[in-house]
């Protein structure tokens, strides 16, 4: 029995693969720990061949019955881990500058469609934070109000369900509001009047059908010292409450300096959990994740953590991941790499 729940969590885990190449222990974590899904990065290929053959080796490695998440940050602009054989599509507050949602439909259709063609089937994107002259957040922002963020943002969400990709919203419940930048802080938004505005945001993504939303490290004043990603109190209140949400809730990377330093890897992951997310994500680490497993099968064991959680959690993904249809089958690569880039260029241009 335990063994059973230790595999059904391991599907919440996200892996992010900052390195160079595939070893025995991600091969391990993959084949053996069925961990539920992977995030990869520029690192990890050259160009669209090799990030083709990386991304079929993950599914060869994974002999279990339910597919990988293979999740990415593709959101155009200075985030964007295409090849750099790859034009890079400009950024979505300049897209939203033009004011022509043909072109916003463009860029969208033709990340999609590579995104799909490679085999990766989430993407981190889009960002539904409102700029208000953050340069956090900046130009990855689609406006600098709601209705921009609204209009301009959420298109991408259908653009990417269209081609069988989970789009992940984010920074819930807003990272334009602060100033500080939460890989090395946990900032507190201290303007929740304001943050109204952000919430409508994501009320409008969830009525549009968002399947995914990430939480960010972000403190909310008048909600205790405890940042979004590990506080039941605002994931219930403005996610399951106000907007009755019933789709995936992921947490943003939990190997985040100040995240990990003041809490532990361990101690997070169970807080996350508690507080409602269904899927961790955090960085590979060396031996990290067996001694994560050693500590939750004593937990498990010892009646300290809720099995209905991981039940929950573990159907609530597979659900998602059957939805979408994701499966373990070989991706055979051809992208017309030159024909690929004037489309770019001519979107681009029209910017």
């Amino acid at each position: 029995m335990i063994n059973n729940l230790c595999d059904m969590f391991f599907q919440m885990i996200m892996i992010g693969l900052d390195i160079d190449k595939i070893n025995d222990e991600i091969i391990d974590l993959i084949k053996n720990y069925k961990i539920g899904g992977v995030v990869i990065y520029r690192k990890n290929y050259s160009d669209m061949e090799s990030m083709v053959n990386f991304i079929n080796k993950l599914k060869e490695i994974n002999s279990n019955n339910i597919p990988l998440f293979i999740a990415i940050d593709q959101e155009n602009g200075r985030v964007n881990r295409f090849p750099l054989e790859i034009k890079r599509i400009y950024n979505p507050l300049r897209q939203a500058s033009s004011k022509n949602m043909k072109v916003i439909n463009k860029c969208n259709e033709i990340t999609a469609n590579i995104l799909s063609m490679v085999g990766v089937n989430m993407n981190l994107a889009p960002v539904l934070d409102i700029n208000y002259d953050n340069k956090v957040i900046g130009n990855r922002s689609y406006g600098n109000n709601k209705n921009e963020v609204i209009k301009y943002g959420l298109p991408m969400i259908k653009a990417m369900y269209d081609k069988g990709i989970i789009s992940v919203v984010k920074h819930f419940p807003g990272h334009g509001l602060v100033m500080e930048d939460s890989h090395y802080l946990i900032p507190n938004i201290t303007n929740v009047k304001k943050m109204e505005d952000d919430l409508d945001v994501y009320g409008e993504a969830i009525k549009s059908g968002c399947d995914a939303i990430m939480v960010g490290h972000l403190k909310v004043r008048g909600y205790g010292n405890k940042p979004a990603t590990i506080n039941r109190e605002i994931i219930d209140k403005y996610l399951i409450n106000r907007y009755n949400y019933h789709g995936l809730i992921i947490t943003d990377d939990l190997r985040m300096n100040t995240m990990k330093y003041m809490y532990g890897i361990r101690k997070l992951i169970i807080k996350s959990i508690n507080s409602g997310c269904n899927i961790i994500m955090i960085k590979y680490k060396k031996n990290d994740i067996k001694k994560i497993y050693s500590c939750l099968y004593k937990m498990i064991n010892d009646k300290k953590i809720d099995i209905n959680l991981i039940i929950n959690n573990y159907n609530k993904i597979v659900d998602i991941k059957n939805k979408y249809r994701l499966s373990n089958n070989i991706n055979n690569f051809y992208i017309d790499i030159d024909e690929v880039n004037k489309e770019i260029d001519k979107i681009n241009e029209k910017m």
